[in-house]
């Protein structure tokens, strides 16, 4: 989807412009700002996403400015997928902090509102027309230090909702089933 860089952009400055929410309780508990630490969480995450087929172009919303820290965008089978992601991370597989229904909620909000810009942006005009899947999910990571560096390894995985515009031939059975599997980055 050429521009996408672009419109993630345009999306994260005007949802801040229009909202203060932002997902960043809990944190991993170390001499690492939490900021720093996450994003090695999330480039991590960003480095599975690169290896999924259909390749996904992706892109860090940098320091939580929305309900997604990952914005990946792949052409699937005759329609575009837009995953949205937001990572958490902990040195203790059991203080991987998971949303709250609540922050699900904002993070469906985020979906809703990209379907909007879509519809309305000139930045992608050329895709208004097509169909287009987005979702949402979540990435737990499990970080493990080492004498040298911090490993990381993926523990959890769930998708949450799926919104589609101009979709209505899509075969959703299937849609969905494989858009489950690309939220699993690999995790069995």
């Amino acid at each position: 989807m050429k521009q996408f860089d672009e419109f993630v952009n345009h999306i994260i400055t005007k949802w801040k412009r229009k909202n203060k929410i932002i997902l960043e309780k809990s944190g991993l508990g170390t001499p690492i700002p939490n900021r720093i630490a996450g994003d090695f969480s999330e480039s991590y995450v960003l480095n599975k996403i690169k290896k999924l087929t259909p390749n996904y172009q992706s892109f860090l919303a940098n320091g939580s400015k929305t309900p997604s820290d990952i914005y990946s965008v792949a052409r699937r089978d005759g329609y575009w997928h837009i995953m949205l992601i937001q990572v958490k991370s902990s040195f203790k597989k059991e203080n991987i902090y998971e949303l709250s229904e609540t922050e699900i909620k904002q993070f469906s909000e985020l979906a809703k509102f990209i379907k909007t810009e879509l519809k309305d942006s000139e930045i992608l005009e050329n895709y208004t027309g097509k169909p287009i899947v987005i979702t949402t999910g979540y990435v737990g990571v499990l970080s493990i230090k080492t004498d040298k560096t911090i490993q990381h390894r993926l523990v959890k995985t769930k998708a949450f909702k799926l919104f589609k515009m101009n979709a209505s031939k899509l075969d959703f059975t299937s849609v969905k089933e494989k858009l489950e599997i690309s939220h699993k980055l690999g995790l069995k």
